[in-house]
């Protein structure tokens, strides 16, 4: 697995596997959580996992007053390979040497497999507001 800075060839790549990996949730009615993917790779940090030179996994780091994960997806035939891990704790070093003390991020409150996911990499649930519960771990 290779883990590195999405560039802009990389937007359609990572529209299609954010896509992927929020299908099973729709029913939930998500925001269009893939969209902007271009858009984010200019204005933030955005980090992909190749695994054999194919894209499966992004994370979309915003460090801006605070540092919080806006995204983080892995293709669904690419789960349980330490993707998920590897791209979060890329961001949370980024974070630190950013000279941030704690990172956040925001999941919704039907997704509990990921909210399991996040509990298990060490973050504490803060809260939640309507559909959304609100995780921070400490850097």
């Amino acid at each position: 697995m290779i883990i590195r800075r999405a560039s802009d060839d990389d937007a359609e790549a990572l529209t299609a596997l954010i896509t992927a990996a929020y299908a099973p949730y729709q029913h939930l009615g998500l925001p269009p959580v893939a969209e902007g993917v271009a858009d984010d790779i200019t204005r933030h940090y955005v980090w992909v996992a190749e695994v054999a030179g194919v894209v499966r996994g992004g994370i979309v780091l915003i460090m801006s007053g605070d540092a919080y994960i806006a995204n983080l997806a892995v293709h669904p035939d690419a789960g349980g390979q330490g993707i998920g891990s590897a791209l979060i704790s890329k961001a949370c070093d980024l974070a630190r040497c950013a000279g941030f003390e704690e990172i956040g991020l925001a999941t919704h409150v039907g997704m509990t497999e990921t909210q399991a996911f996040y509990r298990r990499l060490g973050w504490i649930e803060t809260g939640h507001e309507g559909l959304r519960a609100y995780f921070k771990k400490d850097l």
